[in-house]
């Protein structure tokens, strides 16, 4: 009997779940979706606009130092997300946020405090990207390498354990490709008119700017990366891009294949690539887990999905790891390096692992802090868990107390 009043009672809730809505707020765009879906409803920019002014605040912008002001912000955002977007009633769902592990404090605290006192939402539960990319793969253990915007982060996770002390990053990613980009297009390109045919060098037409989405595009539509050592004299061909019904571009096929190489070669700076970062990553890792990371490669990001990226990267890490000048040739000489397909295109990963994650309500609940949890301290820890019988409140799971007894001597015929 007292079975069966607790299978009811797990019914009873399943039946009220309505499931969980799941953020990834990147520094650019910010995707939404529910719990159990296969990709973002939404994608849209991480920006809100402030009357009376109309001006455009970057939720991410450093500037904001000032606590009170980051919180009308972020409630203009999230106002956006429930009611423009998701048209949902914020009290009946629990919130998933896939962030980066080394989120400002003040921006975590600041978006639960909207959350749990603006918006009254019952659970929210702060999750790691990289953690949330092995999940779509099923498995425990990987190299998750994250090409952004603004930085390229490495950071293995090993037995579904982030190694902290192995993270790696730098600053070359997807914006020093826009700005390659850039100023290859500004130096050798010409700018076509439609009407008359006229061509003229696109640095010396006034009014044309070329801005960062229109470099996203023609990066995508364009653009790809060439292996290493291509022979210099099979060029691929030129095309043409409208940056307006009136006039285009002619990007040459020497831009289209090398606008990629900063990614692998900083040009004598300070930054490491995004090889060396992968490799130094490694190098910080005990040596037991050097093969089962190398051999699990999981690379996120919009630029990891240009044609060619996985197999020039490959070229580039077979490189540096013969050569015996360097530092990794006798520590990872003996190393392959495998890569994993993600179920989903590059930059939804993330989404996909917090999807996944918040489709499971025990396991929500067990990450999760609850409204009245977050009232009374007003902090999120920095490592989140659940009240230790938060479950057993919840009638999710029976208890220790309910569960049979395991004999640890086999009884005795």
């Amino acid at each position: 009997m007292s079975k069966l009043l607790e299978g009811s009672r797990r019914l009873a809730i399943s039946s009220q779940d309505r499931g969980s809505i799941v953020l990834d707020i990147g520094k650019v765009y910010t995707k939404i979706g529910m719990s159990g879906e296969s990709s973002p409803r939404h994608i849209i920019t991480s920006e809100v606009t402030l009357k009376p002014y109309g001006q455009v605040y970057n939720i991410w912008n450093p500037k904001y130092l000032n606590r009170e002001e980051l919180y009308l912000i972020l409630c203009k955002f999230m106002q956006g997300v429930y009611l423009k977007y998701m048209m949902v009633n914020p009290k009946d769902y629990r919130v998933v946020v896939v962030e980066s592990l080394f989120a400002p404090l003040h921006f975590r605290n600041t978006l639960a405090k909207v959350l749990f006192h603006h918006f009254n939402v019952p659970f929210a539960a702060f999750i790691p990207s990289h953690l949330m990319c092995v999940y779509t793969l099923g498995k425990q253990t990987a190299l998750v390498v994250d090409i952004g915007v603004k930085e390229t982060t490495v950071l293995p996770v090993y037995e579904g354990t982030p190694i902290v002390a192995a993270w790696q990053s730098t600053s070359i990613a997807a914006e020093a490709v826009n700005e390659s980009l850039k100023a290859m297009l500004m130096e050798t390109c010409t700018l076509v008119f439609t009407n008359t045919g006229e061509e003229k060098p696109l640095s010396a037409v006034s009014g044309i700017e070329v801005d960062e989405k229109t470099l996203e595009d023609i990066i995508v539509r364009t653009c790809f990366v060439r292996p290493y050592n291509t022979d210099p004299k099979k060029v691929p061909p030129s095309v043409k891009y409208f940056l307006h019904p009136q006039h285009s571009v002619v990007i040459k096929g020497f831009i289209r294949d090398h606008c990629t190489d900063v990614l692998f070669d900083s040009g004598g700076g300070f930054d490491l690539t995004v090889t060396s970062t992968i490799l130094e990553s490694l190098m910080q890792c005990s040596i037991d887990v050097r093969r089962e990371l190398s051999q699990n490669i999981l690379i996120v990001g919009g630029i990891s999905t240009l044609p060619g990226f996985k197999f020039r990267l490959q070229q580039e890490l077979t490189l540096l790891q013969n050569n015996k000048c360097l530092k990794y040739h006798k520590s990872l000489s003996k190393l392959s390096f495998r890569f994993h397909n993600p179920p989903t295109h590059g930059n939804s990963v993330p989404w996909l692992g917090g999807s996944l994650f918040g489709a499971s309500e025990i396991a929500v609940l067990e990450r999760a802090v609850s409204r009245e949890k977050f009232k009374e301290q007003c902090v999120l820890p920095d490592w989140l868990s659940c009240d230790p019988g938060l479950r057993e409140k919840l009638n999710l799971i029976p208890t220790k107390k309910l569960l049979p007894s395991t004999p640890s001597v086999r009884p005795q015929k």
